[in-house]
């Protein structure tokens, strides 16, 4: 029996970045509404000025301060847990594996950098701009050198999957829908975190100008917008993480999708396809002198015994 409707296992893996989404996106409302309802009121510490909105950091050196210190410290965990938490599904095999002995180093890479910037986020409540301007300005920039650095070295194992289509899982349904290499889901998950990470960096550097020049309300209001829009990179952290929800789904419920599809995997693609949780790349036997499948090696997964490569 085959359901149209996806099925999956409700509570996995994938709600962990929507956790920090909602917890993030919770604190900008209640900050906003919080100075919505004083009358938008310029804070002594902000000088005699005339700003519509203001910014984040004014919000967050007030009495509002420990909810931003709390929330910011929450989502934190969640982001980096994140990314922990796709390096451990992926080689543990509970998720699509690495193709390439170069992408878990780019995960290592993008964990390491995510755990500073978030960090830098975490001390930019900390050190308020009304006591500690200079530090919380330091802060925000070691954030967004930081945090720019995690998404590319995670985007960039995206582009690997998707530039590498044919060591993919064979059991990877509905992953390629084209003739052409890259026409494929990883590929356009690809282009549309590079999108995302165009769009915000033009962000940041229009804030950091408008700032600059002393245009605060325009600045602000471009520092609110980055706020929320970094939200959506939760959301495609999230989409990641989801097929092995799907797929705890499916190994436990076989008889309720269409097989169709792997008629023709042959018993080795099946050792290399999926596991209790995932889809694991293909693994021989401990006797390096075992010869392998007889087919082009550039079209096999990276195997534990592959020497390095150049990609």
């Amino acid at each position: 029996m085959t359901h149209f409707l996806l099925r999956f296992k409700k509570i996995h893996y994938y709600i962990i970045p929507l956790i920090a989404l909602v917890v993030w996106w919770g604190m900008l409302i209640a900050m906003m509404s919080a100075w919505s309802i004083q009358g938008h009121p310029i804070y002594p510490f902000m000088g005699f000025v005339e700003q519509d909105p203001v910014y984040i950091s004014d919000i967050g050196a007030t009495n509002l301060q420990p909810l931003f210190i709390s929330c910011a410290g929450f989502q934190a965990i969640f982001f980096v847990g994140t990314l922990v938490m796709e390096y451990y599904l992926r080689t543990h095999k509970k998720l699509q594996p690495y193709v390439s002995s170069k992408q878990p180093k780019f995960a290592i890479a993008s964990i390491v950098c995510a755990v500073i910037a978030q960090l830098g986020i975490l001390f930019v409540a900390i050190f308020n701009t009304k006591n500690f301007h200079y530090v919380h300005l330091s802060m925000v920039g070691i954030f967004i050198a930081f945090a720019f650095f995690a998404c590319a070295c995670n985007f960039l194992n995206s582009f690997i999957f998707g530039h590498y289509p044919q060591r993919l899982s064979p059991t990877h349904e509905k992953v390629i829908f084209g003739r052409h290499r890259w026409s494929n889901i990883y590929m356009v998950s690809f282009f549309c975190k590079c999108v995302w990470l165009v769009c915000a960096a033009a962000f940041a550097l229009s804030f950091g100008i408008l700032m600059k020049k002393g245009n605060d309300s325009k600045s602000a209001i471009l520092e609110w917008t980055i706020s929320f829009f970094y939200g959506l990179l939760l959301v495609m952290w999230s989409m990641d993480l989801f097929p092995s929800a799907v797929k705890h789904y499916r190994v436990r419920h076989p008889n309720e999708f269409d097989n169709s599809f792997q008629q023709d995997i042959t018993k080795e693609d099946e050792e290399r396809s999926i596991s209790t949780f995932g889809a694991p790349t293909y693994v021989p036997n401990s006797d390096p002198t075992t010869p392998v499948r007889n087919f082009d090696p550039a079209q096999r997964p990276i195997i534990a015994n592959d020497p390095p490569t150049a990609y």
